[in-house]
């Protein structure tokens, strides 16, 4: 499909500037034909020397009707060798075209394809995602038909509907950023240190370590947009106390915040796609793959940047603002 479209490119490119080549070549030609005045009797003796015309071997001498004759051959002859150059000219500049042209629609076409490959991508990881959830509420159901144990099968169904509600939503979010439809929120004054502090108490019973937090700033008050700093910060965290095994530490400095867990080290090219979406380093752990890739783009979205770096067991996640 994208080969026809660079064929497509080219071809095009070449018709029009072949077409431009010919309206131009035409119009040199008519013009230098019709401009050239018409050569008028001369009076005998000839004020002038005929060897001032450019011409093969002139003749010794000249009356009015062979000076036409001769004017117009000459005329004839300079037509012709404006003709020859105009097409080697036009022959040099079509494969110069050609070759740009090339080379360009490859460039062109090279973004196109990327995008249409990730949708792809996309696509087919968010029905492998969403397939996995009703699979699981078709069995569950199945077996609320046939067994009386209705409270079991019944939070199995639950569980796996909020899975999959949360995917929908989050899909939905990644496609309105994608889309410039989400309005941007207002700065306004936080505490991060008060909402670090909260936020810990949300997460401490999702992690059977310890979670500790360090600011290393004066004051902890800040004017950012609110919302999105603490929908990252969640992110990170929900992601710390998957992979994390015995310690999340959180620190707040003046321009950024730091989120450290002790899991396994991520190799250098694992670091490089950890913010695509659908992508986990450890399928086996619960989640979509979506939540960095969210963070991401409400980062990039809010003009802040987000980075990761692992090493020596350590994974550490900082946004800065």
């Amino acid at each position: 499909m994208f080969s026809k479209l660079r064929n497509r490119i080219i071809i095009v490119t070449m018709a029009i500037t072949t077409a431009v080549l010919i309206l131009a070549g035409s119009s040199i030609m008519l013009f230098s034909s019709t401009l050239r005045p018409e050569p008028k009797p001369f009076a005998s003796p000839m004020p002038f020397d005929v060897t001032d015309f450019d011409a093969p071997n002139p003749p010794d001498s000249y009356n009015d009707q062979e000076l036409k004759d001769y004017i117009k051959t000459d005329r004839k002859e300079g037509n012709a060798r404006l003709l020859v150059t105009l097409l080697s000219v036009g022959a040099i500049i079509e494969i110069i075209v050609f070759v740009i042209s090339y080379y360009l629609s490859r460039a062109i076409v090279a973004p196109v394809k990327d995008a249409y490959d990730k949708q792809k991508l996309f696509i087919a990881n968010a029905s492998h995602e969403l397939k996995t959830p009703l699979a699981v509420i078709q069995a569950n159901i199945e077996a609320l038909e046939v067994d009386n144990d209705n409270e079991k099968w019944k939070n199995n169904i639950e569980t796996e509907i909020t899975h999959a509600n949360k995917l929908v939503l989050d899909l939905l979010q990644l496609a309105k950023m994608d889309a410039g439809n989400i309005q941007k929120s207002q700065p306004e004054d936080i505490n991060l240190s008060a909402e670090i502090k909260q936020r810990i108490t949300m997460f401490q019973p999702k992690f059977t370590g310890k979670i500790t937090y360090k600011s290393n700033t004066k004051s902890a008050n800040y004017h950012l947009q609110k919302q999105d700093i603490l929908q990252v910060l969640d992110i990170l965290l929900d992601n710390a106390t998957k992979y994390g095994k015995k310690k999340i530490s959180i620190t707040l400095s003046q321009n950024s915040i730091t989120v450290t867990n002790d899991g396994v080290t991520i190799s250098k090219q694992d670091t490089k796609k950890i913010f695509d979406r659908f992508y986990q380093t450890d399928k086996t752990k619960e989640g979509s793959g979506l939540g960095l890739a969210i963070a991401k783009a409400i980062c990039a979205q809010n003009g802040w940047n987000i980075s990761c770096e692992s090493e020596g067991r350590l994974t550490k996640f900082s946004v800065s603002f």
